[in-house]
Parts: structure tokens; C-alpha cells; sequence
């Protein structure tokens, strides 16, 4: 099984290389190939699992363990659904939620209808990055809020 995510987790990651790199081109670009980038994506994400090899928190985050976040994509081109199984706070990666992309670029998935997640592609990672509002205190509660970005890499 664990030989299984590996592979599952390499084909992702080779997705989303692909259809990043795709999204370049010449100004006499129809539009075609930011389909062709975000029908890619699509494909990465709705494979299966993935984890996170690295998390950067906000500067002043509390302390938070995210070692065994898995993130599950289901859908289409249209956008779909997400899961996460052992999230370290709810309010960073909730337990479930929808997913769509901001534009044709592909470059933006918009999670729950209000938090921009940007895919950046680099030679060996893809990173998605967003911001976290602090939630309203009500007690003790950690300290959350900023830019948090989560990191694959392969």
C-alpha cells in the first residue's frame, strides 16, 4: 500500500508539473492550453491522496504537528470536493469543503468559495500557499491566522 502512495503521489506531483509548465506561452495563445493546464490539474488533484513534506506557518502560529495531513481531491474540471483526514486545526485545512478554479489559468484554486490556495510548481516541489484569517477568540484558541503554505515535493 505504502508502495502505491508513492506512486499515486509521483503521478500527482508529475501532473501538476506538466500542466504549470504548459500554462507558458506565446502572445498568440486562443486560450486552448489554459484548458488543456487546468483539465491537467484536474487530473493531478482528483487522483487521490496526497501529503505535505513541509509546512510553513505564519510567524507568530502556534506550534501545530500537520506530519500526518492527508488531503483527498474529488471532481472535475468544474471544480469538486476535498477531504482531509488528521488536519491539526480545522480552521487551517478543514476536515471537508469545495473546490474550484479562480480563473482559466489554473494557477488558483478558490477552497470553500472564499480562500484563494495559489499552486506554485517549482523543480522539485509544488507548494500551495493561502491566508488564514485569525478566528474570533473565545477563550484560549492558537494563534493561526497569516500565510500558511503547505509543501509536496518529489
Amino acid at each position: 500500500m505504502k508502495h502505491f502512495s508513492n506512486i499515486f503521489k509521483y503521478s500527482l506531483v508529475l501532473s501538476l508539473v506538466v500542466a504549470m509548465a504548459s500554462c507558458g506561452g506565446g502572445d498568440d495563445d486562443d486560450g486552448a492550453g489554459d484548458v488543456d493546464a487546468r483539465i491537467a490539474i484536474v487530473e493531478g488533484l482528483v487522483k487521490g491522496q496526497t501529503t505535505f513534506s513541509s509546512v510553513t506557518p505564519p510567524a507568530d502560529a502556534s506550534s501545530l504537528d500537520w506530519s500526518s495531513l492527508t488531503l483527498t481531491f474529488s471532481g472535475s474540471i468544474d471544480g469538486g470536493t476535498y477531504t482531509t483526514t488528521n488536519s491539526a486545526n480545522t480552521d487551517v485545512w478543514p476536515a471537508s469543503g469545495t473546490w474550484a478554479f479562480k480563473d482559466e489559468t489554473g494557477k488558483v484554486i478558490v477552497r470553500d468559495g472564499t480562500t484563494d490556495v495559489t499552486l506554485a510548481v517549482g523543480d522539485s516541489e509544488i507548494s500551495t500557499t493561502f491566508t488564514v484569517e485569525q478566528p474570533a477568540s473565545g477563550g484560549r484558541i492558537k494563534q493561526i491566522g497569516g500565510e500558511w503554505d503547505f509543501i509536496t515535493k518529489f
